[in-house]
C-alpha cells in the first residue's frame, strides 16, 4: 500500500524514554504511512534499540548519521528522503493515538488551501495546548481523547505552530528551503519557519480533531546550562535574521481568543454539551495562565470575565431551554 504521508523523526539517545515509546504508538497504526527515523550520532545502544525497531515495522526506515548535526538539518535529511507529499515531523517524546495519523492526512486533502496543519495536546506553549489533570501518559491520552470527542470538526487558523506534531506539505517545505540548518541542535528553527510561513502569506491552521501526547523537553533534560547557551544564542540569530521577528500574541492571549471562538455565532452547529465542555477546559487553562504584573493581571481578568459573559449570553441565545444560568 503506497504511504500517504512521511513521518520524520529525530531521536538522540534515551531510546527507552523517548524514541522507543514513540515509536510504539505509531506501532499500533495500521493505515498507510512511512516512518523515517534520522539518529543524530546516539551511543551504541540506542543504535541498536533503533536498528532492532527497523527490523520489526517494514514501514521504518532508519537512517544513522555520523555526527550530531541538530534538529534542522535532522529534518532537512528526512525530508530528502521522504517518498510522499506530506511530512508530519513529530519529537520523539510524543505519543500518537490511533486514528490521528489518518485524520491529520484525511484533513490535509479536504483542505488543499492548508499549508501546515497542527493538533492540539498537554504541552505545547501556545493555543494547542489544552488542560489536562493526569499524572501519567495514559491518563493524559485518555483526556486527550475526551478533548477529540467534543471538538465536532473545529479547526482554526493561527500564526504559529509548535513542532512537536506538525503536518507540512512538501512543496510548502520545499518552497521555503526546508529549516534552517544555521540555528544548530535546537531552537528557534521553528519559530523561524513559522515567520517565514506566514510572511509568504502561507495558512497555518490548527485542528481539535486530534490530540497528540508530548512529554516536553525530551531531547535536553539533562543538559539544563547547554539548553539556556543555545536558546541565547539562536534568538539573537533568529533577531539578526527577521529583525523584530514574530510577533505573536502571548499564549494567555491566544487561549482567550480560542474561547472567545466559541462564542461566535458560526458555532451554532455545535451541540451545546461539546461547546460548554470545551470552554470549561480553556476556561480553567485561563485560569492557570494568570500574568504576574498586577497590572497585566487586572486587564487579562476584565477580558476573561467579558468572554465569559458573552459565551453565556450566545448559549442561552442559541437554546433556552438547555442553555447554562451559570458558567461552565
Amino acid at each position: 500500500m503506497k504511504p500517504q504521508c512521511s513521518i520524520i523523526i529525530i531521536s538522540y539517545n534515551n531510546f527507552a524514554q523517548t524514541t522507543g515509546p514513540c515509536l510504539q504508538s505509531l506501532a499500533a497504526e495500521t493505515s498507510a504511512m512511512e516512518i523515517i527515523v534520522v539518529d543524530n550520532q546516539s551511543d551504541q545502544s540506542t543504535q541498536d534499540a533503533l536498528m532492532a525497531a527497523a527490523g520489526q515495522d517494514p514501514r521504518l526506515r532508519l537512517i544513522l548519521k555520523e555526527t550530531n548535526s541538530g534538529y534542522s538539518a535532522g529534518n532537512n535529511t528526512g525530508a530528502k528522503a521522504a517518498s510522499t507529499d506530506l511530512f508530519i515531523l513529530l519529537n520523539s517524546d510524543t505519543h500518537v493515538p490511533c486514528g490521528a495519523i489518518p485524520r491529520l492526512v484525511e484533513l490535509m486533502h479536504e483542505h488543499p488551501d492548508w499549508s501546515m496543519l497542527g493538533p492540539v495536546s498537554n504541552q505545547t506553549g501556545n493555543d494547542q495546548q489544552i488542560h489536562t489533570r493526569g499524572t501519567t501518559v495514559q491518563e493524559i491520552l485518555k483526556e486527550g481523547a475526551a478533548w477529540c470527542a467534543h471538538s465536532n470538526g473545529c479547526h482554526y487558523p493561527t500564526d504559529i505552530l509548535s513542532f512537536f506534531c506538525v503536518v507540512i506539505r512538501r512543496d510548502v517545505y520545499n518552497r521555503l528551503h526546508g529549516l534552517d540548518e544555521a540555528f544548530g541542535l535546537g531552537y528557534y528553527e521553528d519559530t523561524d519557519f513559522n515567520y517565514r510561513a506566514v510572511k509568504a502569506g502561507m495558512q497555518l491552521m490548527i485542528t481539535e480533531d486530534v490530540f497528540v501526547y508530548h512529554q516536553g523537553s525530551g531531547s535536553f533534560s539533562k543538559s539544563s546550562a547547554a539548553v539556556k547557551n543555545m536558546v541565547r544564542r539562536n534568538k539573537k540569530l533568529f533577531r539578526k535574521k527577521q529583525g523584530h521577528g514574530h510577533n505573536a500574541a502571548h499564549w494567555r492571549l491566544k487561549n482567550l481568543a480560542a474561547m472567545a471562538r466559541y462564542a461566535e455565532p458560526a458555532i451554532t452547529g455545535f451541540p451545546l454539551a461539546e461547546l460548554q465542555f470545551k470552554f470549561s477546559n480553556r476556561q480553567t487553562m485561563a485560569r492557570h495562565l494568570l500574568p504576574n504584573s498586577p497590572i497585566k493581571k487586572f486587564f487579562y481578568l476584565r477580558q476573561l470575565k467579558s468572554i465569559e459573559q458573552q459565551f453565556v449570553t450566545r448559549i442561552n441565545a442559541l437554546k433556552p431551554s438547555q442553555a447554562p444560568s451559570t458558567l461552565p
